[in-house]
């Protein structure tokens, strides 16, 4: 989600962060260590964080300028050369899973699944939150973390809407408003599927190394990160902020709404077997190299429009698509690469090194790496460009132990996606604008889940990655 009502000043500041960055890194001589591109390189990417950070110039044309500057600056010899990263198949399945939220919003599985929730919660306002939470990660795990919160803040807001909640008076609102959020971006963690940042952690790490993850080998590495930190951040919300009780006749709405989308639709029956297909093929790629995660996505999209389908029309799924952000991720998978080439990299990580932290033994230096980057994510929630510029450098540090690449590409999708801690990225800020809760209200429940997340991470990836063979 774009902020378009951004302050001039904000913007005449990111602009001028950005020239500087610029500036400065023509005037910095490149040496043995780091050449001139190189430094150039990393200048670059400072403004690109500049300017998003900000928000002062719309994401595409933030994309397309910096981009277009790496011929300019003389860091590649042509345009063909800076855009390499948007022929990627990353960029594709990207494109093409966002089709998935707008088939499942056209059908009434949603309204069905909230009752089900409700059958199972009845009047206990505790599990209810669990409910809508266990519900939102599972959806998230197929579709993405905006549109997934979208669709479940809409029935959350019906049901607070019935019991006369207010906002920052409720503490059902409260929990609800934080909860929702932080289910959908902790569901995409489980799965390529689930969030962009994990197809573009697998794409630096194909073009770094050469090597890849599978669909099914994500799944196996992340999802029981997802079941274990469901409960906790739920336990963490309602414990802190106790929702109060909920009437019965507060969940009739619900109820009645189900009641009347018994009768299941062809179009809904169709929406269901393109995404249980769409999921059964991505866990065959496992075994048909064939059926990698873009090849499948980009025939589900065909299959939507197929004459006797017709799930999607070209005009919704044209609106669907967030173009800025498709632009943008095509940016820094370009520019991650050109970071790797020039020496900038290894220039980070050489410097790490020379720190100390890594003397601190594995575990100790990769948590304190993981939760420096996740607090860094926390107050500049720009984590592809994060992605982009630690991914490669947390490669290098980890072959320096012996340890799998695999291992830092996992753990940093997921520790960029988890963001528990405040309002400010596009996810939860959905939810904040409902006037619910508040920054230290988030916080304070988001504390002890964020140590959890970072500290099981350290612990559980170098396992399994290495009891599979990764």
């Amino acid at each position: 989600m774009e902020n378009t009502n951004v302050p001039m000043s904000k913007r005449l500041v990111g602009i001028g962060l950005a020239a500087l960055c610029i500036v400065a890194s023509l005037l910095i001589p490149g040496s043995e260590q780091l050449s001139a591109e190189g430094v150039k390189t990393l200048g670059l990417m400072l403004a690109l964080v500049s300017l998003w950070v900000t928000s002062a110039l719309p994401l595409g044309v933030t994309a397309l300028f910096i981009i277009v500057m790496c011929p300019v600056l003389g860091i590649v010899p042509s345009l063909g050369d800076a855009i390499k990263g948007f022929a990627s198949p990353a960029l594709f399945f990207i494109i093409a899973v966002f089709s998935l939220p707008v088939i499942m919003l056209k059908t009434n599985w949603g309204v069905r699944l909230i009752n089900m929730i409700i059958g199972w919660t009845g009047t206990s306002s505790r599990k209810l939150v669990l409910g809508f939470m266990i519900a939102t990660t599972l959806v998230s795990t197929v579709m993405s973390d905006v549109p997934c919160t979208v669709l479940f803040l809409g029935f959350a807001l019906t049901i607070l809407k019935a019991t006369g909640a207010k906002p920052l008076q409720s503490n059902l609102g409260r929990c609800l408003m934080i909860g929702i959020p932080i289910a959908a971006v902790t569901g995409g963690m489980a799965t390529p599927a689930g969030s962009s940042f994990n197809v573009v952690a697998m794409n630096i790490l194909q073009q770094a190394t050469g090597t890849s993850v599978s669909f099914l080998d994500w799944v196996v590495v992340a999802l029981p990160v997802v079941i274990v930190m469901t409960p906790i951040t739920w336990f963490f919300i309602t414990q802190l902020i106790k929702p109060e009780p909920i009437a019965d006749s507060a969940l009739q709405g619900i109820r009645d709404q189900a009641a009347s989308a018994t009768k299941v639709e062809p179009h809904e029956v169709k929406a269901l077997v393109v995404i249980v297909g769409l999921l059964v093929l991505w866990i065959a790629g496992n075994w048909v190299p064939v059926l990698n995660a873009t090849v499948v996505a980009l025939i589900g999209l065909t299959v939507m429009f197929l004459p006797g389908m017709s799930l999607l029309t070209w005009r919704e799924f044209q609106d669907s698509v967030p173009w800025g952000i498709v632009l943008m991720c095509g940016t820094i998978m370009s520019m991650g690469a050109v970071v790797e080439a020039t020496g900038g990299a290894a220039f980070l990580a050489g410097a790490i090194a020379g720190s100390g932290v890594m003397d601190l033994g594995f575990f100790a230096a990769f948590a304190l790496m993981l939760a420096l980057i996740y607090l860094l994510h926390t107050v500049c929630p720009i984590g592809v460009a994060i992605l982009g510029i630690f991914l490669p450098i947390m490669i290098t540090l980890c072959a320096g132990f012996g340890v799998s690449p695999a291992v830092p590409t996992i753990a940093l999708a997921v520790v960029v996606a988890g963001n528990y801690l405040m309002p400010v990225n596009p996810t939860v800020m959905l939810t904040y604008g409902e006037g619910y809760y508040t920054f230290g209200d988030m916080f304070k429940t988001g504390v002890v889940p964020s140590i959890a997340l970072v500290l099981i991470m350290a612990a559980w990836m170098p396992f399994i990655v290495g009891a599979m063979g990764i």
